[in-house]
């Protein structure tokens, strides 16, 4: 195929008023997200609890670069956020605004990519970076702060194929390499990354039509980083046992596969009744629906499409292949999770589609006359007022955790996963709506009975309101419908210890639970209360001096050891131990502590009367 012929190109100041409304019309559509919370769909785990993005250590970032996080790979990304804590702590609301000026130079991105392989063309930019920047699928990617990796793996991966069209047109080796450098960054950010090398074919395809031996050996650096960084993402999810966490045969996930095609396409016509995760859809008794046996006829029909137009109608060719080649490791082929489709996953696949409308528009409005091109242009901005309508309404949706799973149990009443996270969250400061959560976790066990989280939920909320017998028994039940809760071994065994005075039975959980988490500092303490509460005092020694040594800043844990050297008449070391459980914010009796200095004759500092 020959090169496009030359648009001419737009005056410069129109050329960057296009940008502007661009970005001003993005930034309003998503302001409800810049007032959002934290919510508990990863966030805890990737920012609220991650103590590796907390300080500046040699041993957090080698963490970083060491570590798989959920099932992920993803360094650039876990710096993003240690930059996000050193600037705003715990506020969510600076994590928001780095999200959406991500999001914004992305559109910018979009607008150059579109405007440099499309031969300058404008109008074609500036729709692609219009449907990119409000489209109601990438709420998403931007109003949920633990979609950072989707932002961040888009920005590189559009830098990357940018530099690669300066590559084709200039022929400078620079381009070439800043290419490649930017993949790495964004392989780094996401493994979806993987298909840019794909998307390199289609840039050559585009602007020469043609492939040559050069043009293959160009793409082998980027398909071995691909092929690493795909080998590296296999792994990672391996170690979250995330690969094929609903138990499907090969036969059901291909048509799964073809099945998650049909809802992209469809929901990028009509983005309506959106969720934040999608369930597989099977039949009542567990089986395939025969719906989704048929989904493979949207692949024959993509194939006609692309056969019948590859010559004449190029940019369809290049939108559906673009559309296919981004979405393809995210198709549940090999099944990955328990949501059959995400959302997020559209962030840079749809880019082909916004080409295949932009250009579509274009060819429709150059056919007609002065008034259809009128009612035409008026039919666009009407669908760009309800994509952002509906933009607005759905970064709304993420504004904390009860809004979201509430959203999802509306479109879902039969998602145990929504009782599970909203009955948690329940529990939680600042909620504290005990009697919510235990209705969440009732009516999530009537949809399945075998939900060992719900009952741990529930049995944290009995736990809360004082009713230990009923406590312990959801803890059991939770055990006895998954053996493998270890950390409910842990809730269990504190209950045993505390509240019921049964301290072999203590002592059994927290050695189950500590055979899995042998260098967890609450375990090894709460054994130590265990032993001590038995009079098993050099047991109870041991297990104390180890969460100490695991967290020397364990206030409780120096406080015990300070009871257990006072029990040997060590009062050296019993008012050190006590000193250090003070300073650490433990409330000690400072006629104990006092009494402990005099026996081991120390004298007093200025500061301890």
């Amino acid at each position: 195929m020959s090169k496009k012929k030359q648009i001419k190109e737009p005056k410069q100041g129109l050329h960057y008023l296009y940008l502007v409304i661009i970005v001003v019309t993005a930034i309003i559509a998503f302001i409800p997200s810049l007032n959002n919370d934290f919510v508990n769909w990863d966030d805890i785990i990737y920012d609220m609890n991650n103590d590796i993005i907390k300080s500046i250590t040699f041993e957090n970032f080698s963490k970083i670069w060491s570590s798989f996080w959920m099932g992920n790979y993803h360094p650039v990304t876990l710096f993003s956020f240690a930059f996000d804590y050193h600037l705003f702590q715990m506020n969510p609301h600076g994590y928001h605004y780095h999200n959406l000026v991500l999001h914004l130079v992305n559109t910018v991105l979009v607008y150059f990519f579109c405007y440099h392989l499309f031969t300058k063309n404008t109008t074609v930019a500036s729709i692609v970076a219009l449907l990119f920047a409000i489209h109601p699928m990438h709420v998403e990617s931007v109003a949920w702060i633990s979609e950072r990796k989707d932002l961040l793996y888009t920005l590189y991966y559009l830098l990357a194929l940018i530099s690669y069209i300066y590559y084709c047109k200039r022929k400078k080796i620079g381009y070439f390499l800043l290419s490649l450098l930017f993949f790495v960054i964004s392989l780094l950010s996401k493994a979806q990354a993987v298909t840019l090398p794909l998307v390199l074919f289609l840039i050559d395809y585009y602007l020469s039509g043609k492939f040559t031996v050069r043009t293959l050996l160009e793409k082998v650096p980027f398909f071995l980083l691909a092929l690493a960084g795909g080998i590296v993402a296999i792994f990672a999810q391996k170690a979250d046992n995330s690969i094929n966490a609903v138990g499907l045969t090969g036969f059901s996930s291909l048509f799964y596969g073809f099945y998650s095609i049909w809802f992209y396409l469809f929901k990028f016509v009509i983005p309506v009744h959106l969720n934040c995760f999608y369930e597989y859809p099977f039949t009542g008794s567990g089986k395939v629906p025969f719906y989704v046996y048929l989904s493979p006829v949207i692949v024959i029909l993509l194939v006609v499409i692309v056969f019948l137009t590859w010559k004449k109608q190029s940019y369809i060719t290049f939108g559906i292949l673009f559309f296919l080649f981004a979405i393809f490791p995210v198709l549940q082929f090999l099944p990955v999770g328990q949501a059959i489709v995400a959302e997020r996953y559209s962030y840079i696949p749809y880019i082909g589609l916004f080409v295949i409308a932009g250009f579509g528009f274009e060819a429709v409005r150059k056919k007609m006359n002065a008034n259809r091109k009128r009612m035409v242009t008026s039919a666009g901005f009407v669908v760009i007022f309800l994509f952002f309508i509906l933009t607005l309404s759905r970064a709304a949706v993420w504004k904390d955790s009860v809004s979201l799973w509430t959203d999802v149990m509306a479109k879902n009443p039969k998602s145990v996963t929504a009782y599970i996270n909203r009955g948690y969250i329940y529990n939680q400061d600042p909620y504290k709506q005990y009697d919510k959560a235990i209705k969440d976790c009732n009516d999530g066990l009537k949809v399945d009975s075998n939900s060992f989280k719900l009952y741990i939920n529930r049995a944290t909320s009995f736990r809360k309101l004082a009713m230990y017998d009923l406590a312990l028994a959801d803890f059991s039940k939770a055990i006895q419908k998954n053996p493998k809760s270890y950390d409910t071994y842990l809730d269990r065994g504190i209950l045993y210890t505390d509240r019921f005075a049964k301290y072999d039975l203590g002592i059994a959980d927290f050695r189950e639970f500590l055979k899995y988490s042998p260098n967890n500092k609450d375990g090894n303490y709460n054994m130590g209360v265990a032993f001590y509460k038995k009079g098993v005092y050099d047991s109870s020694m041991v297990y104390t001096q180890k969460a100490i040594a695991i967290d020397k800043d364990y206030g409780l844990a120096h406080y015990l050891c300070a009871i257990l050297y006072s029990m040997k008449n060590d009062w050296v070391n019993a008012y050190y131990q006590g000193s250090q459980a003070q300073m650490l914010g433990v409330s000690m009796d400072q006629g104990l502590l006092k009494d402990w200095r005099v026996k081991a004759n120390i004298p007093a500092s200025p500061a301890i009367k």
